[in-house]
């Protein structure tokens, strides 16, 4: 159990970065800064481990990935006495992370503004989802939802 809070509170803040960034690319006037604040999202969700990291661009992390980060706590969290309480939202928090991830790696890799927004903007809607909110129920709760749930256990 130790561990786990600090995880959930990690992957909160990077999910959280890696939001603020996709919105900055969705607001970018040009498609360099678009693309440079995609990136920056795409380190945040991604880590330093992922080929698709980039150092050269803004938002960097020493650790894990958001992504790679929520996939460790729902695999620690299969193993935990709340196993049964956080199934659906680690699920829930994975699968809407990996999706943002995807299309925000789809909007960087366009040279079209228009493009580029459509996929960010999609990829804002699920990085929104894979956070969630603290009140959520766990039944669709994401990132903040485990966190509370794990804050009022500890």
């Amino acid at each position: 159990m130790a561990e786990l809070l600090p995880l959930a509170n990690q992957t909160v803040e990077l999910i959280q970065l890696a939001l603020q960034h996709a919105s900055f690319a969705f607001f970018a006037l040009t498609v360099r800064d678009a693309q440079w604040h995609a990136q920056s999202a795409i380190n945040l969700l991604e880590g330093p481990s992922s080929p698709r990291y980039d150092p050269k661009y803004g938002a960097q992390t020493a650790t894990a990935g958001a992504v790679p980060l929520a996939k460790d706590l729902v695999e620690r969290l299969k193993q935990s006495e709340f196993a049964m309480d956080l199934e659906a939202a680690g699920n829930h928090l994975t699968v809407f992370l990996s999706a943002a991830d995807e299309r925000i790696v789809s909007g960087r890799a366009s040279n079209n503004i228009a493009q580029i927004r459509a996929q960010v903007q999609l990829g804002l809607g699920f990085l929104k989802a894979a956070l969630g909110c603290a009140d959520d129920p766990l039944s669709i709760g994401g990132a903040r939802a485990i966190q509370e749930y794990l804050k009022k256990r500890r």
